[in-house]
């Protein structure tokens, strides 16, 4: 994560914001059910926070052991037609945002009824980053 995400976390984040630290077998377990490996900086993320997110954010990860809610919301929208490359990283409703695990690691948005993947974001820090910065903006 760049110093400004971090800078972001550290100023905005309250009791139980976030899930806590995810382990490596934490971590390993998810991606082995989703067969994807994380790109590095979803990984980075992950293992430091487990979930959650600042100011009403919340982005999908591994809460412990036996629990991902990454794994529990791209297991539903794969029922649903979304291609396997993906993982849900944060559940707006009316649509999803994804990481794409294979070609290049943007952030798309994708819904279940047209099923149209639009690229949202280049990489998962410019996706964190301006999610918080709008979630700050509007708290």
């Amino acid at each position: 994560m760049n110093d400004e995400i971090l800078q972001m976390i550290n100023e905005y984040e309250e009791d139980k914001d976030f899930s806590g630290e995810a382990s490596e077998e934490a971590i390993k377990k998810a991606e082995n059910r989703l067969e994807v490996t994380f790109p590095a900086e979803y990984r980075e993320y992950v293992k430091k926070y487990g979930s959650g997110g600042i100011c009403g954010v919340e982005i999908l990860g591994v809460e412990g052991e036996d629990f991902a809610s990454v794994v529990e919301d791209t297991e539903r929208f794969r029922e649903e037609g979304l291609p396997k490359k993906y993982i849900v990283i944060k559940d707006v409703d009316e649509f999803v945002y994804c990481l794409n695990t294979v070609d290049g690691h943007n952030v798309i948005s994708w819904d279940d009824i047209t099923k149209q993947e639009v690229e949202s974001y280049t990489t998962f820090n410019e996706f964190l980053q301006d999610n918080f910065q709008e979630a700050i903006d509007n708290w």
